[in-house]
């Protein structure tokens, strides 16, 4: 079986490098030849939004998912009527607007920070009146690692913050106060078996995810467990599902989902008995889900920037996973892996590898 992914950067890659112990082909569409999972896995190099070169790509696969959600809906509505296409459109066209997932996550009774939309200068004055300061002005399309957004602390801040945003259509978000960020994931296949993994507890620096560490949080697994069970069947989602939530005095708080495997999953390739890519390369082919207990204790260091020194050798508790990216400011180049028995020792071996990164 084939399955093709739309996309090639580094989630590809690693939904590839998972595939094969499972018999599983795959092909990623990329708009360039050099990119992460080109490197691992037959590719074809076209525009999704040219029709001969979709209906190229479709032909040869499958099965279809993606690793970003932000995909034409319309691409999505074409490819969905010659092959199976995971998740499904409703679960993807819901993420890719922050009003409709807000929206969605309270029809299910699911806690969010207050919130109003905001579509131009005007309304954002009234958003600012209602919801008050502190709050986070989101668009509601295509932000990402703290893109998209401005915070506002004072309400004469209105202007400069719809400047700040390109004056696109947005969300204001009011303050919640937070003790931990976590992520909760989860797989649901096409029968309807759905799994659930231990809480990550992620940390984050300049809106960009730094480290991921499990065990995380457990006093609030079963809330987590319920509310990812209620998006799974109300959306009768097929793939893993990322929830990213604030966890605070009252329990979680729902921030945003990701209708795709998650960067903060990386760390389930050595922390749990089955990662997050090999599950949702079983929930779409309909095999059974793997195991998600964890063990040990471990944390997902992001290679922001820079890659580790060509010097560092690292101890068998340490995998080092490089995209193949150039480096620049700011980009995702790759990932690194401290799994261990011992909390002592892999506290300090973080240590060292986050002051190699930086």
């Amino acid at each position: 079986m084939k399955v093709g992914i739309l996309g090639a950067g580094q989630l590809a890659q690693l939904l590839a490098h998972s595939a094969y112990p499972l018999g599983l082909q795959t092909l990623v569409l990329s708009d360039q030849a050099h990119t992460p999972a080109t490197r691992n896995s037959q590719y074809l190099i076209a525009d999704m939004h040219d029709p001969t070169a979709m209906e190229a790509f479709v032909g040869q696969c499958d099965i279809i998912t993606l690793e970003n959600e932000n995909v034409d809906v319309e691409i999505l509505q074409s490819i969905a009527t010659d092959k199976p296409l995971y998740p499904g459109i409703e679960a993807i066209a819901c993420a890719q607007d922050r009003l409709n997932e807000k929206q969605f996550f309270q029809s299910l009774g699911i806690v969010t920070a207050p919130f109003t939309a905001v579509d131009d200068l005007g309304s954002l004055e009234v958003a600012i009146s209602q919801i008050g300061t502190p709050g986070i002005l989101k668009t509601r399309r295509f932000g990402y690692d703290g893109k998209g957004q401005f915070r506002l602390q004072r309400g004469t801040q209105a202007q400069e913050a719809w400047q700040a945003i390109d004056k696109q259509p947005a969300i204001l978000e009011g303050f919640v106060d937070f003790s931990a960020e976590v992520s909760c994931l989860a797989a649901r296949n096409v029968s309807g078996q759905i799994v659930v993994y231990p809480l990550i507890t992620n940390i984050h620096r300049d809106g960009i995810l730094r480290q991921s560490w499990l065990p995380g949080d457990d006093t609030h697994q079963q809330q987590a467990r319920d509310m990812m069970v209620a998006i799974l069947e109300k959306l009768k989602y097929v793939g893993l599902l990322a929830l990213e939530c604030f966890v605070t005095e009252d329990g979680l708080v729902a921030n945003e989902m990701a209708p795709r495997v998650h960067n903060s999953g990386h760390l389930t390739i050595e922390a749990c008995a089955t990662s997050q890519f090999e599950n949702h390369l079983r929930a779409i082919t309909d095999m059974p889900l793997g195991n998600t207990n964890s063990h040990g204790t471990t944390c997902m260091i992001n290679l922001i920037g820079n890659l580790l020194p060509d010097s560092f050798r690292p101890p068998g508790q340490v995998h080092i996973y490089d995209y193949g990216k150039s480096p620049r400011a700011g980009r995702k180049l790759g990932h690194v892996t401290v799994h261990s028995t011992d909390s002592d020792s892999i506290d300090a071996m973080v240590a060292q590898i986050q002051s190699l990164a930086d």
